[in-house]
């Protein structure tokens, strides 16, 4: 943008729309129907469709990069372009522009081919040089109210002084960040700084924090008054943003998941900026001239960490959707060049912004975060978080999910949510701790087994004391349940849980649970083996219309689902003599994990015992993936009916589908399953119950 506004509002007489470019039409979509007022603000009710005014969104889209002036003889004429004025694109605009088109397809269930050549007959979308002024894009073919775009040349990118990065290092770069506007015009983004058609991006947002589609580079800049701003050099988006992303998904069939059942570990360089996955410059991202760190994340589902160990300063993290991670000060962005270098004024608020959920669905957000060795605030969000902070005095702030928190070296303070939270940390690094709100959860003491003496517990206070640590907690302990001590291992592999258990509610079919008291399991930590504890299982009661089949798993250290078992194939067909069953004995750290398949009886009879649960990918399936496929060695995959997990990370939309609790005085824990989504279920939780206790030799414990 470059201080000079694009040309997209053009339109010329002999008009017509009626015609195919690259094989494809503009139809509408109606952005007014969006939930969200800023992901309205950025469409222009005009995409790439399939057919003449259809309403299938195009998956393909051709592009190309003209080179003959003949690429731009159209009929019927005359010629809505000026071939003279326009030369082909440099190969570096040609990697930017590349690069925006794969950008997108990461975010949308879209792909770009390039076509066979530059005619409008081919490509829809065209890219060239010009040299009549701004860069400039033309929408999808419309006749609506917003601007038209004629179909001749509908599409057709034209990047002027402003489109053209002044080297092969284009991230960051003004012209970069025109080049990913312009095309967000040609394939049906408006400005977000206009008020027209569904108004302006919200004033708190209305930057290029948020959006490229807006002329402001920093919030209440000129840019909202259609003077366009600019960033300090390297400064600018390294990608599309989180309004952008949001509309380019409802534009084009929805959020792009592919990467379920993948783990990806996102990281950036304390140098050069760079971002790696896994280990690995990440796709599509590169290396800016002053080293900045300023995208929004899409994960395409892949289970993903965000691991900040080697950032040193004081950090602030928020892993919800719409917010953002603050981990690197000297690599923030500097989002107006007209302003001395380093003008906090002008500072972007995070390094890396979290894209928006898609119709609310979780997959995309990321699960686990590490951050360094300074006074860090980490924020979770509505996944099964692991936040784990390194020395320092650090605050974790855990969201609904069923949260894991490590605090490490310091005195950290901890303030649990909705869910299930676990502290777990040695008995050094939890000296000094603090846990608020604990009134549904638990500390996992790594490295001693401790008994009741170093416990004391008051009406909303509770001090754990060993080894010369203390740990003080506040909640409320008055009613509702009991503290439950759990000892495991031996040596360096002693640790032990000290949880609140919360009592089973009262379960009756077709009357459904408060919401409040669904939080999954309620002390996983007894469900942990050491390879000396055994397990029993009981089915105490199930009232279905479904015959649902049940049956347990042992879950890996690292998360991965192993030696998968039926205990029955029928719940409304066990004979009172056959309802105990053993698990075993599960090895250290080895936890145990409960699946029910709904109605499998009536789908599969009496469902083989070669069970196992693979990844999407085909290898073995991971608690923290989200994703998991029940296959038969003799059936193949048993995919007729949903297959509900203890683990909230494997159900739909991450939902807890099971509740928990023990009866008073009894610390048998009891287990409810629910044997429909919880969006369409009567949530009763007493489809099938199960009570499950530990026993050492034949003395139960």
């Amino acid at each position: 943008m470059a201080g000079q506004p694009d040309d997209d509002l053009e339109t010329y007489f002999a008009t017509i729309f009626n015609t195919a470019k690259g094989g494809l039409f503009g139809g509408f979509f109606n952005g007014a129907a969006l939930a969200d007022a800023n992901v309205a603000a950025v469409v222009m009710d005009f995409r790439w469709t399939t057919s003449f005014q259809g309403t299938t969104p195009a998956t393909t889209i051709k592009y190309a990069f003209p080179h003959l002036t003949s690429d731009y003889n159209i009929t019927p004429s005359p010629n809505s372009v000026d071939p003279v004025s326009h030369v082909p694109v440099t190969d570096i605009q040609k990697a930017a522009i590349v690069t925006s088109l794969g950008l997108i397809a990461s975010y949308a269930n879209v792909v770009f081919q390039e076509a066979a050549s530059g005619s409008a007959a081919d490509a829809t979308l065209r890219f060239a040089q010009t040299a009549t002024g701004g860069s400039a894009a033309r929408f999808p073919t419309n006749d609506g109210p917003y601007a038209k775009s004629d179909s001749r040349d509908a599409g057709d990118n034209f990047e002027g002084v402003n489109g053209n990065p002044p080297s092969a290092q284009y991230f960051g770069t003004d012209q970069f960040n025109t080049i990913m506007h312009e095309l967000g015009h040609s394939i049906g983004l408006k400005h977000g700084h206009d008020p027209g058609l569904h108004g302006a991006l919200r004033a708190d947002v209305n930057d290029n924090e948020f959006s490229v589609m807006t002329y402001a580079s920093w919030l209440g800049s000129p840019g909202i008054d259609r003077t366009p701003t600019e960033a300090r050099l390297g400064s600018s988006p390294q990608s599309y943003m989180m309004y952008d992303i949001a509309a380019l998904q409802e534009l084009y069939g929805g959020a792009n998941f592919s990467k379920a059942g993948t783990v990806a570990t996102y990281s950036w360089d304390a140098i050069t900026g760079q971002e790696s996955i896994n280990g690995a410059a990440a796709p599509l991202t590169g290396v800016t001239t002053t080293a900045k760190i300023f995208s929004t994340v899409w994960t395409g589902g892949s289970a993903s960490i965000y691991d900040l160990h080697n950032f040193a300063q004081d950090q602030v993290d928020d892993l919800r959707p719409g917010h953002w991670l603050r981990f690197s000060d000297g690599q923030l962005a500097d989002l107006n060049s007209q302003a001395n270098a380093g003008d906090p004024s002008y500072l972007a608020k995070g390094n890396i912004y979290n894209a928006l959920l898609y119709h609310g669905d979780l997959r995309s957000e990321i699960s686990t975060l590490i951050t360094g060795s300074g006074n860090d605030t980490l924020v979770g969000n509505d996944r099964d978080d692991h936040m784990s902070a390194g020395a320092g005095n650090d605050v974790l702030i855990a969201g609904s999910g069923n949260n894991t928190m490590s605090g490490g070296p310091g005195a950290d303070t901890f303030y649990f949510g909705s869910g299930y939270s676990v502290v777990r940390d040695t008995v050094a690094d939890l000296n000094g701790d603090v846990i608020h709100n604990f009134g549904f959860g638990g500390v996992d003491v790594l490295g001693a087994r401790i008994s009741w003496e170093s416990i004391a517990i008051g009406s909303t206070t509770v001090t754990i004391s060993t080894g010369g640590s203390t740990v003080l907690i506040d909640g409320n302990f008055a009613s509702g349940g009991e503290f439950v001590i759990t000892n495991r291992g031996a040596g360096t592999d002693a640790h032990t849980a000290i949880n609140f258990v919360n009592y089973l509610p009262s379960l009756s079919e077709g009357v459904s649970v408060n919401p409040a008291l669904i939080r999954g399991i309620a002390n996983q930590p007894m469900l942990t083996g050491d390879g000396a504890i055994g397990f029993t299982a009981e089915l105490k009661s199930a009232e279905s219309f479904f015959k649902n089949s049940v049956g347990f798993y042992k879950v890996a250290s690292d998360g991965t689902i192993l030696d998968a078992h039926l205990l029955f194939a029928n719940s409304l067909g066990v004979a009172q003599e056959a309802r105990t069953f053993d698990l075993g004995t599960p090895g250290n750290n080895q936890r145990i994990g409960f699946f029910l398949i709904q109605d499998g009886f009536d789908q599969y009879g009496n469902v083989p015992t070669d069970l196992s649960f693979r990844a999407p990918n085909g290898g073995p399936a991971n608690i923290d993936s989200g994703a998991a496929v029940l296959m038969s060695a003799s059936l193949g995959v048993l995919g007729k009916t949903p297959v509900f997990h203890s683990f909230a990370a494997l159900n739909p939309n991450g939902l807890n589908e099971v509740l928990s609790g023990i009866t008073p005085g009894n610390h048998e824990l009891l287990i409810g399953f629910e044997d429909l989504p919880r969006a369409t279920g009567d949530n009763d939780f007493n489809d099938v119950v199960l009570g499950v206790w530990t026993h050492q030799g034949n003395q139960i414990i």
